[in-house]
């Protein structure tokens, strides 16, 4: 039941992400708002694979996360350095938010990459797609 309604709210925040700049804005806040996107994003990655650790399967015995606390330390590892990085540089933010997702990709073992491809995909559709 957490899944899906961990799905459910990504499907309501992650639209949100991708699109384009108000035409308010200057070029600084431009980048600025398009870092925090990215932010966004990433945190939204971040709190599905915690809340996907928290989900506890008993099947087969014993009792065990639905994402290893090992896969989970992967994406906050990933998306605490993108983030400091963001806060860095927020000029690099589509880099860096590509980077982020493929340190996870590359990291994650094989129930990992299964469990979160949907939403790694998710992610990098809203970081690919920003304007």
């Amino acid at each position: 039941m957490k899944r899906i309604a961990l799905v459910v709210a990504l499907l309501f925040v992650l639209p949100s992400c991708a699109s384009k700049a108000p035409a308010s804005l200057t070029p600084a806040g431009v980048i600025v708002w398009q870092a925090n996107e990215v932010t966004v994003g990433l945190g939204t990655l971040q709190h599905v694979a915690i809340g996907l650790n928290e989900v506890q399967m008993c099947e087969p015995l014993p009792c065990h996360p639905l994402l290893s606390t090992n896969n989970t330390g992967i994406v906050v590892d990933a998306v605490t350095d993108g983030l400091t990085a963001l806060k860095k540089v927020p000029e690099g933010w589509r880099a860096t938010g590509l980077e982020a997702i493929q340190r996870i990709e590359a990291r994650l073992d094989a129930a990992g990459k299964t469990k979160l491809s949907a939403y790694l995909a998710a992610a990098r559709t809203v970081v690919e797609n920003l304007k």
